[in-house]
């Protein structure tokens, strides 16, 4: 970012990279949530609490944003794509905190699965949203980079790109293994394990369009 963009311009990447740092920590809270036992109630929800103060945090963030937009704090025509931008980084943690909150549901309700799938569905979960944490660093890297050096950012946006079409091989394989055992799971269990996994996969797909708009922004600023 440096010496590039006007002010206006330079403190919305911040805001938007504080933003993701938001959403980093919020997937790494999934993760200790899908690791933890059944009987781990108790932290399960105070991660969930902590995932709730993040989403609540991202939200004042993002109203800043567009207050800025509003105000006219940076490039007019750009105004629409920085929205855009802010609101897909947002809506990462908005996914995980509904995530946190359905599995802390669960928990607290235990649902009739069977015990050896949802070990196995919980451990696929955990390797999708390790690969949106992987993203997310990517994408704070990408901000700090963005109108400074154009072959490194569009090599991250590339990487992370890749990551969203790794995350759909996961993602599909999932889904199959889920609808290839219906007879063994109610159907409670089973609308939780599509939900879930689709939501989880939602975070990767969101990461991705968000690199995509930092591209596009700093390309139609000359960088």
């Amino acid at each position: 970012m440096k010496g590039f963009f006007v002010p206006g311009e330079k403190n919305a990447f911040l805001r938007i990279q504080e933003l993701a740092g938001l959403a980093e920590e919020a997937l790494q809270l999934l993760v200790k949530i899908l690791a933890s036992p059944s009987h781990g109630l108790k932290d399960i929800e105070s991660y969930t609490e902590r995932i709730n103060v993040l989403e609540k945090d991202g939200d004042k963030i993002t109203r800043s944003l567009e207050e800025m937009i509003g105000r006219g704090s940076m490039t007019a025509s750009l105004d629409y794509d920085f929205g855009r931008l802010a609101d897909n980084v947002d809506s990462i943690l908005d996914r995980a905190h509904g995530l946190s909150r359905q599995l802390r549901r669960v928990t607290r309700r235990p649902l009739r699965e069977a015990k050896e799938f949802d070990s196995d569905i919980r451990k696929e979960q955990i390797s999708l949203i390790e690969i949106g944490l992987a993203q997310l660093r990517m994408f704070r890297k990408l901000l700090n980079t963005a109108g400074s050096d154009r072959k490194q950012a569009t090599d991250l946006a590339r990487q992370i790109e890749g990551l969203e079409e790794q995350g759909d091989d996961v993602k599909d394989a999932m889904l199959d293994e889920i609808y290839g055992s219906w007879e063994k799971l109610d159907y409670a269990s089973f609308h939780n394990y599509l939900e879930t996994t689709i939501e989880a996969d939602d975070m990767l797909d969101l990461c991705e369009d968000a690199s995509d708009l930092v591209i596009s922004i700093t390309k139609a600023l000359g960088a």
